[in-house]
């Protein structure tokens, strides 16, 4: 708003000029009670009321002192610019608490939307809004009451809950509490409160001999105990996009996936290839990798180079969209998620090597329909984290398996079979699991692997009709039945062995309710897939270790139309 403004508002400016003079010489700031309002039914950011700088939930004369106290008097850092911005020009200036007062005092000024409900601000710049469930927890809970102990540069238990990384550390993450990796509780299981360390804690549901010291129950309110059982009920989301954040690895390099809408409805699912060359001038080891993105994720899938052919330039960055095809001759699968957190900690003695500035291509999808939702939409971050190892580490190999062969009619509820050996593959050595993971989109139920002793195989290599079932319930390694997408499963230092010239056999089961045939292919909406991500070590030494079964396809983009 031009200063321009201020000359067609009378009679009421000279009147406005006066209370703001007053307002000038008040020091003191209102307090952000965040008393609800500006929440999304489902706890995500971004809501707000325009004008409540102060995030009250009212239009009071407390927001036009709020700004011009952030404006002029070095007053509380404001978590809600959009809020502040009462004409909706993309700044804060000395027009917003003029306007708030004049709608307030005189009614010559009309505060645009959203107002008087909360909701996202309808027009685009640059100001954000760092609200929701988990900005009020982490502001108003786990600041005051918990970062005495959990910030600085060596937090108890490498949880820093001060820091803007703090949705990264907690969300699917491991607790420290040898208790808690005994039950298997992470510090948040979205969804499931009783099953989230934090939270069982924070309500007393933890044996004394086991629990946090300070008693986390006298540390938090109820009020803000109930909060926090909430969030992780309603599925644990990120406030803001500035929540999806890693903090920079000690050694190695961090990856940033750019921010890019995911329009909402069917027909919109987004799939793209990012680029980006690694710094390292020689080549490095890798023993952990990290990732964390915005809900809505399908899958992320991270590449490295490996073809003899000379790689076209593409800058840092850059990205190929329209579900391009990723060439499983020219690169090598090294991580991949389909969750939106990995934290993958290598096996002792294991690695991932990584040549000098090592080309990479970071695969990721995205969807906004059925029951994966991007409201924040899309960004995502990459830690790598290097080791110098003593001596030489054992090479990471990696293994993908698709079977091409599904066709989901409707309403029917099928089970398909397949897998491979690692002989068929020409890796004629006894191997050590150090990762798994199933993929299947929204038809899947169950996802099932079984070690195979490969005796009976058909021409392709793959098991004949019938193996699953022989091999039996005790070489399952691998077990998902709870209709969601299969898990991330590290095995640590104690994976099972595959002795050598055995493989893996997998089953996977789905259920189509819908009138419609589903066939395999990329596509989360209209397309399925059935796919085992095998990570073990020996690898072989050449194309980074990376085998793919059947080899008739070129690579992850393949579609097989329906028969």
């Amino acid at each position: 708003m031009s200063a321009s403004w201020l000359l067609h508002a009378r009679p009421g400016v000279l009147w406005a000029h006066a209370v703001l003079t007053a307002c000038l010489a008040v020091t003191w700031s209102s307090s952000s009670g965040l008393r609800g309002s500006e929440f999304s039914p489902s706890g995500e950011g971004g809501w707000f009321i325009r004008g409540d700088a102060d995030q009250s939930g009212i239009l009071e004369i407390t927001d036009a002192i709020f700004t011009l106290n952030h404006l002029f008097l070095g007053g509380e850092d404001p978590y809600c610019l959009d809020a502040l911005d009462a004409d909706d020009d993309g700044q804060v200036l000395i027009n917003d608490p003029v306007g708030v007062l004049l709608t307030l005092f005189s009614g010559t000024f009309v505060i645009p939307p959203p107002r008087p409900a909360a909701g996202l601000d309808p027009t685009s710049d640059g100001l954000s809004c760092d609200n929701g469930r988990f900005a009020r927890l982490r502001r108003e809970v786990f600041v005051p009451s918990c970062a005495s102990c959990h910030s600085g540069a060596s937090p108890a238990g490498e949880l820093d809950l001060a820091d803007r990384t703090a949705f990264s550390q907690l969300v699917f993450q491991p607790a420290s509490n040898p208790a808690a990796g005994v039950a298997g509780f992470p510090r948040v299981k979205p969804g499931a409160p009783e099953e989230s360390w934090l939270y069982r804690l924070a309500a007393g549901l933890v044996d004394p001999a086991d629990s946090h010291e300070p008693d986390l129950t006298t540390l938090m309110e109820h009020e803000h105990i109930q909060l926090l059982e909430r969030w992780i009920r309603n599925g644990a989301p990120a406030s803001v996009l500035d929540d999806i954040a890693l903090p920079p690895p000690a050694s190695g390099e961090q990856i940033v996936i750019p921010h890019f809408d995911v329009p909402d409805g069917y027909g919109n699912e987004i799939q793209r290839n990012y680029y980006h060359k690694l710094k390292n001038p020689a080549s490095v080891w890798v023993n952990r990798v990290e990732f964390i993105s915005s809900p809505g994720i399908d899958h992320w899938n991270f590449f490295t180079y490996h073809s003899g052919n000379p790689f076209p330039g593409r800058p840092d960055g850059s990205f190929e969209d329209l579900f391009p095809l990723v060439s499983f001759r020219d690169w090598s699968l090294r991580a991949s998620s389909q969750s939106e957190r990995l934290d993958w900690k290598l096996p002792t003695g294991v690695g991932m090597q990584l040549g000098p500035m090592h080309q990479t291509l970071s695969q990721i999808h995205f969807t906004n329909h059925g029951r994966k939702l991007a409201p924040l939409g899309a960004k995502a971050v990459i830690n790598l984290h290097t080791f110098e190892p003593d001596p030489a580490p054992v090479p990471l190999g990696s293994l993908i398996v698709q079977d091409r062969g599904i066709r989901l009619d409707e309403g029917s509820n099928y089970s398909y079979d397949y897998g491979v050996t690692f002989a068929t593959m020409g890796h004629h050595v006894a191997v050590r699991l150090a990762a798994v993971q199933g993929h299947f989109h929204w038809r899947g139920q169950a996802f099932e692997m079984r070690l195979w002793d490969g005796l009976n195989k058909l021409a392709d290599g793959s098991p004949a009709t019938g193996e699953f079932d022989r091999m039996g319930p005790e070489n399952t390694f691998y077990l998902s039945e709870n209709g969601e997408d299969p898990p991330f499963l590290s095995f640590g230092d104690d994976g099972p062995e595959i002795p050598q010239g055995w493989g893996i056999v997998y089953r996977a089961t789905f259920l189509n309710t819908d009138d419609m045939l589903y066939c395999f292919g990329s596509r989360a909406e209209y397309q399925e897939h059935s796919i085992a991500f095998i990570y073990f070590y020996p690898g072989p030494l050449l194309r980074g270790g990376f085998l793919f079964h059947p080899p008739a396809c070129l690579g992850q983009g393949c579609t097989v139309p329906c028969f």
